[in-house]
C-alpha cells in the first residue's frame, strides 16, 4: 500500500508481508539506527498544520473488524485525492503470534499445539530483541513512506502514533471453572480460563506493550510516538471480572466475547442504546454453519457411536473427511489474507473492544495528538522557545542586552540573571535595570543560583562557609532563593539552580532535596519559575523536581555524533532545555528540529565557544535565524507540592546553636517521627525550610556583630500547621564560635507556650 495521507490510522497486525521472515531485522534495526544519528539527516519537527484526513488501515484492532484480507479493495493505492500528515498504528498481533496463542491456549479450534509451548515462543521472540527489532522495521517503513508522499508541510512532521494494546482479562474466580472452547470434550481438550493462565496471557500484553514502547522511542526522531494510558480505563470491564457470566456477552464488558451476536447493533444485554438478544451464539456450531452455509450441519450432543463426524458430506467435496476441515480452519485463522472469507466473524471480532470501549482509545489519541502539535505562528504555549544563560554583564554589554530584551517574547521567553554567582548581599542597579526591563515585556528572568552538585560530586564542592553538608547547602540555596527576591522583587521570574546533581541518591535523597527546595520557592514566591541545571542526561526521579530540567551543554559535534538521552519521556517538552554552542550557522534549523525530536521545548543554540559560551550574544542574522527555527511558546510553569493529612507531629525540642561564625549561625536539633519537615525562623520571619531528612541549618548573611538574634525550628505538621521548638538567641562576633553563653528557651505545643526555663549554650 503506497501511503499518501498524513493523518493515518494504521493496524499494524496485518500488514502482509512487511514482517517477511528473510528480513535480517537485526540488521535492518542497526541501519535505521545510524540513518538517524547521521548529522545529514533531519529529524522530525511538530506540525502546525490543519488536519484535513484521518484514516485507518491495517488490522481490525486499530482499523476495525472486517478491514483484513479484502485484497480486491485494499491491494491498491489508497488515495483520496489529498496527501495526510498523521497516523495511527498498533503493533503487533500478527508476530506476537495472535492466532496461535488465541487457538492454543483457549479456542483449541484446530490443530492446536501446547499452550505453554506457544507462549514460549513468543517470550523467544520478545527476549532476543526480534520483536522489537521486527516493529522498528516495520514503523519505519512506515514513517518514512509518509514522509515521501509529501503531505506534511515540511516533510519531516509526519506522525506515527503507536497506540498501546489493552490487558485482557480481570481476576475473577468464576473464571477458573469456565471454558471457551469450541468443539465439545469428547473431540478436544477444553482448557479452562484459569488464575495462572489468564496471568500469563495479561503478562505477554503489557512484554509486547513493551517492546512497541521502545521501538517507538527509537524512532522518535522519525516522528513515531507512543501513546498509552488506556489500561486503567478497562478496570472493571475486562473479561473475568468479579462476577463474570460463562459467555461474558454483557454491556458492561468492553471486548467483544465469541457468543455475542453479530446481527444486531447492540453491544450485549445491557447496552442503553440497544436491547440485546439473550440468545447465546454456540461457537461450534456458528463455525460449522459459516463453512457449510444453508446444509444443516449440526454438532451432536453425544459422541456417535461410530465416531464419525455428525454432518452429511454431499456439496462439500473441498473437506472430504474432519482432517480437512481442520486444516481449512487451520489456513483460514493462520493467513490474514484469507481470514474474513473463511473464518465466522465471532472468532474475528472476538478480543477486540467494543465501540464504548473505542471511545476511551480516541480520547487518548486525540490528546496525544493535540499535546504533540503546534500552532501556526507563535507555537501556542507549548511551542518550542528559546531560553537564554544570558551571562552577559549589562554594564560591559549593553547592547546586547538591549536586543535581547527586545525580541519576541513568544520566541525569547526565558533569560538568566547572574550578578555573582548568586544574588550578592546589595542591589546591583544595571541588573535591576534589565531584570524589570525583562519582566515588563513578559519574559521570565531568573535569578542564578549554585547549588554545587550538593556537595557529593567528585570535586566535592564547599558551601561559601567552606562547608560540604548536604543541609548547609540546602540551607544557603533556600537562602540565595529569598535574597534574589529580597533585592529584585516581583520582577524577577524565578530561579536558574545550576550545578544540579543528577542522580537520585539512596531512598532519592538528592532528587527529593531539590523537589523540597522547589516547593519553598514556589509557596514563598508564589509564580516562580524553577529551573535545575544539572548538564547532564538526568534519572526519572527528577521528572518533577522542578519546571524545568536543563539535561544537556555542550557542543554541537557532541550533539550530533554523541548525545545521550534521559532514559524516560517528559509529558511535556518544556520539561526539557537543551543548550547547544559551536553551532554552524547553516544547521541552526537542523539543530532546533533535532532538539524538537528530544523532547526539548526550550532550547539555545549559540555559535560562541570554550571557555565561557555564555559571554557573548551572536550577531543579529545568527540570532534571527535561531528565532526563526521555533515556532514559541511559554514556559509552563507548576503549582507547589500541596501538603496534605492531618496527623501530628512531635516537636524538635532540644534545638541547640552549634557554631556561630562572623556571618552566620549553625543550629541542630534531633528528628521528628512522622514529621514531613522543618520550618527555621529568624526574628519570627521564616528563613529556611528544610526536609525531614536534614536536621541542621546554617542561617548566613547575618551582620557580623549582631547579637541576641532570636531563632525557632517548627516542625512541620501534615495538616500545614507548626510546631515550635524552644526560642533560642544567638550572636555572631569577632571569634570562631563566639555565642551567647545561655539563652530563654519556651517550649510551644502547636503554638502554645508551656513553661519558660534558662540552659547554657555549647
Amino acid at each position: 500500500m503506497r501511503l499518501r495521507y498524513y493523518l493515518h490510522l494504521w493496524g499494524l497486525f496485518a500488514v502482509p508481508g512487511v514482517l517477511a521472515q528473510a528480513i535480517d531485522y537485526s540488521a535492518a534495526a542497526q541501519s535505521i539506527s545510524a540513518e538517524l544519528a547521521d548529522p545529514s539527516f533531519l529529524p522530525y519537527t511538530r506540525p502546525t498544520q490543519k488536519i484535513s484526513e484521518f484514516i485507518a488501515v491495517g488490522d481490525s484492532y486499530t482499523a476495525g473488524t472486517g478491514c483484513n484480507g479484502i485484497n480486491e479493495q485494499m491491494g491498491g493505492d489508497a488515495i483520496r485525492g489529498k496527501p495526510s500528515t498523521l497516523i495511527l498504528a498498533t503493533r503487533q498481533r500478527r508476530d506476537a503470534i495472535y492466532n496461535s496463542i488465541l487457538n492454543d491456549c483457549i479456542y483449541k479450534a484446530y490443530k492446536a499445539d501446547n499452550c505453554q509451548s506457544t507462549l514460549d515462543k513468543l517470550q523467544d521472540e520478545l527476549d532476543s530483541g526480534r520483536f522489537k527489532d521486527k516493529v522498528n522495521l516495520a514503523l519505519y517503513q512506515v514513517a518514512h513512506a509518509g514522509r515521501q508522499a509529501g503531505g506534511a508541510k515540511p516533510r519531516e512532521s509526519f506522525q506515527v502514533f503507536v497506540l498501546e494494546y489493552v490487558t485482557f482479562f480481570g481476576m475473577g474466580p468464576e473464571c477458573n471453572n469456565y471454558t471457551w472452547s469450541v468443539w465439545p470434550g469428547w473431540w478436544s481438550e477444553q482448557p479452562k480460563l484459569t488464575l495462572e493462565l489468564r496471568q500469563k496471557l495479561n503478562d505477554k500484553v503489557r512484554q509486547v506493550n513493551a517492546a512497541i514502547k521502545a521501538a517507538a522511542e527509537d524512532l522518535k526522531g522519525m516522528g513515531v510516538i507512543y501513546v498509552e494510558g488506556i489500561q486503567d480505563a478497562y478496570n472493571g470491564h475486562r473479561y473475568c471480572e468479579p462476577g463474570a457470566s460463562q459467555d461474558m456477552t454483557e454491556y458492561s464488558v468492553w471486548f467483544w466475547a465469541p457468543n455475542n451476536h453479530i446481527d444486531t447493533p447492540s453491544e450485549g444485554p445491557g447496552d442503553p442504546n440497544n436491547a440485546a438478544s439473550t440468545n447465546r451464539v454456540d461457537l461450534a456450531q456458528g463455525l460449522l454453519d459459516f463453512i457449510f452455509p444453508g446444509q444443516g450441519k449440526v454438532v451432536p450432543t453425544a459422541k456417535p457411536a461410530n465416531g464419525t463426524p455428525p454432518w452429511e458430506w454431499e456439496g462439500a467435496e473441498k473437506y472430504p473427511d474432519w482432517q480437512s476441515l481442520l486444516d481449512a480452519i487451520h489456513a483460514a485463522a493462520g493467513d490474514d489474507a484469507n481470514a474474513q472469507s473463511l473464518v465466522p466473524l465471532h472468532y474475528m471480532r472476538s478480543f477486540h473492544p467494543k465501540a464504548t470501549a473505542y471511545a476511551t482509545h480516541a480520547e487518548e489519541l486525540f490528546a496525544a495528538i493535540a499535546n504533540n502539535r503546534g500552532v501556526a505562528g507563535t507555537g501556542g504555549d507549548g511551542g518550542q522557545q528559546i531560553a537564554i544563560a544570558s551571562y552577559i554583564n549589562p554594564l560591559g554589554d549593553p547592547a546586547s542586552w538591549k536586543r535581547l530584551l527586545a525580541y519576541d517574547s513568544g520566541k525569547v521567553s526565558v533569560l538568566v540573571a547572574n550578578v555573582l554567582n548568586g544574588p550578592d548581599y546589595v542591589i546591583e542597579k544595571n541588573w535591576k535595570s534589565v531584570i524589570d526591563q525583562a519582566a515588563s515585556q513578559g519574559k521570565k528572568i531568573l535569578g542564578y543560583v549554585r547549588t554545587g552538585y550538593l556537595g557529593v560530586s567528585q570535586q566535592r564542592f564547599t558551601t561559601r562557609l567552606g562547608s560540604h553538608d548536604l543541609a548547609d547547602w540546602a540551607s544557603q540555596i533556600e537562602q540565595d532563593v529569598d535574597k534574589w527576591f529580597e533585592l529584585y522583587g516581583t520582577s524577577l521570574g524565578g530561579i536558574f539552580f545550576d550545578g544540579g546533581w543528577p542522580e537520585c541518591g539512596p531512598n532519592n535523597i538528592y532528587a527529593d532535596l531539590y523537589a523540597y527546595i522547589n516547593s519553598y520557592t514556589k509557596r514563598k514566591h508564589p509564580g516562580a519559575y524553577t529551573v535545575l541545571n544539572p548538564g547532564s542526561p538526568i534519572a526519572q526521579c527528577f521528572e518533577n523536581t522542578m519546571d524545568t530540567l536543563l539535561t544537556f551543554e555542550s557542543s554541537y559535534e557532541t550533539y550530533t555524533n554523541s548525545f545521550v538521552p534521559n532514559d524516560w519521556t517528559p509529558k511535556d517538552p518544556r520539561k526539557i532545555w537543551h543548550i547547544i554552542y559551536k553551532v554552524p550557522q547553516d544547521k541552526i534549523a537542523n539543530v532546533a528540529a533535532l532538539a524538537w525530536s528530544r523532547h526539548a521545548g526550550l532550547l539555545e543554540i549559540t555559535n560562541d565557544d570554550q571557555p565561557n559560551p555564555y559571554d557573548n550574544l551572536p550577531n543579529e542574522a545568527y540570532m534571527q535565524a535561531v528565532i526563526g527555527a521555533v515556532s514559541g511558546g511559554k514556559p509552563r510553569i507548576h503549582d507547589p507540592a500541596k501538603v496534605t493529612g492531618s496527623y501530628v507531629a512531635g516537636l524538635p525540642s532540644d534545638t541547640v546553636v552549634s557554631s556561630a561564625d562572623y556571618s552566620s549561625v549553625t543550629l541542630t536539633w534531633s528528628s521528628v517521627g512522622n514529621a514531613l519537615g522543618y520550618a527555621v525562623y529568624k526574628n519570627g520571619a521564616q528563613v529556611l525550610e528544610l526536609p525531614a531528612s536534614l536536621t541542621r541549618a546554617t542561617i548566613g548573611m547575618i551582620d557580623p556583630g549582631s547579637s541576641g538574634i532570636p531563632f525557632e525550628v517548627r516542625a512541620i505538621l501534615a495538616s500545614s500547621s507548626g510546631g515550635s521548638s524552644r526560642l533560642i538567641s544567638a550572636s555572631t562576633g569577632t571569634h570562631w564560635l563566639a555565642v551567647t553563653q545561655s539563652a530563654i528557651i519556651v517550649p510551644k505545643y502547636l503554638g502554645s507556650p508551656l513553661c519558660p526555663w534558662t540552659t547554657g549554650l555549647p
